[in-house]
């Protein structure tokens, strides 16, 4: 502030300097209009005296004059000095009053340079805030929608593993019902095996049947056969079966995966978009504040009460 002061041409000590220099000016005219007006009144009373002295006798006169005169010219002295007193006062005040004036007008102008500094420099602040809030504002928007396309894609492999998942559900299913149906096939074998043995043990006991005996022991054969390859195909299925459950099983954690993911998805994006808003929010509210001010003027107005003001009037 004190630099604004040296750019007006005067520093506040000085400024200060000079209110209180008027203040003293003041304090002496305060003193000085009562010994005025009894100056006056005494020159009054002087006159008035020696008008009177007029209607005495010419020989009551002539002792009197030369103390008249002296005392009229001693008072003419007094008046004579009090004015020049008063007239280098007025002087005094006039050139004080200008150059309070003066003072006014360049503190009025430093306010107005300080106050048009600050505005620009707060509107360039803002500006500046308001540019770094804009590029956070397309990084967090770009960040968005990266984060939802991330969504996107993460709910559309949600939905194939769904598929996915299903189908292995099915294929499951149906396996387990091959399974059943392999299984219920050999123990039916197996039933008709055991019957064809008991058959065949019967059948040794009589020595006629020996063909039929040849003939059972093919068909046990036969059915040997079809259930060893029944227990190759069973036991093939049971290592599919356990493949397909193990794939379920490895859908199921990728499908909680996403599920958890889309989740944390959902979770970045509500704060980047709240963050969004704050922001946006933030830049309209220092758009707003960054508007012009007019700044309020300085009074420069002289008290007409002022002593020095009295005084020059009631010369005049």
């Amino acid at each position: 502030m004190t630099e604004h002061f040296l750019f007006c041409g005067s520093t506040l000590s000085e400024i200060i300097e000079e209110t209180e220099y008027i203040k003293k000016i003041r304090s002496t005219l305060a003193k000085v209009q009562p010994l005025l007006y009894k100056k006056e009144s005494n020159h009054s009373i002087a006159n008035g005296t020696l008008d009177s002295k007029l209607h005495f006798t010419e020989s009551e006169l002539v002792p009197d004059e030369e103390t008249l005169s002296s005392n009229n010219e001693e008072t003419l002295n007094r008046i004579k000095k009090v004015e020049e007193e008063l007239l280098w006062v007025n002087k005094e005040n006039e050139r004080l009053k200008f150059k309070l004036e003066a003072l006014r007008a360049a503190g009025a102008e430093c306010v107005k340079h300080g106050s048009q500094k600050l505005q620009e420099n707060y509107a360039k602040h803002s500006e500046d805030l308001k540019k770094r809030q804009e590029g956070v504002i397309n990084t967090i928007k770009t960040r968005k929608l990266e984060q939802e396309q991330i969504l996107k894609q993460s709910t559309d492999s949600l939905g194939q593993l769904s598929v996915q998942l299903n189908e292995k559900y099915g294929q499951i299913e149906e396996l387990e019902k091959r399974v059943q149906r392999m299984e219920e096939e050999k123990k039916r074998l197996g039933e008709k095996k055991e019957l064809l043995k008991k058959k065949l043990h019967q059948m040794m006991s009589n020595v006629e049947s020996t063909r039929s005996c040849v003939k059972v022991q093919s068909e046990m054969c036969v059915l040997q056969e079809q259930i060893t390859h029944l227990d190759s195909m069973i036991h093939s299925q049971h290592q599919h079966l356990h493949n397909l459950i193990h794939q379920t099983e490895g859908l199921n954690n990728e499908l909680k995966y996403q599920d958890e993911r889309i989740e944390n998805l959902k979770d970045q994006i509500a704060v980047l978009q709240e963050k969004n808003n704050e922001l946006r929010y933030q830049v309209e509210f220092y758009k707003n504040q960054s508007k012009r001010k007019i700044s309020k003027a300085v009074c420069t107005r002289i008290d007409e009460n002022m002593p020095y003001i009295v005084i020059s009037r009631r010369r005049k």
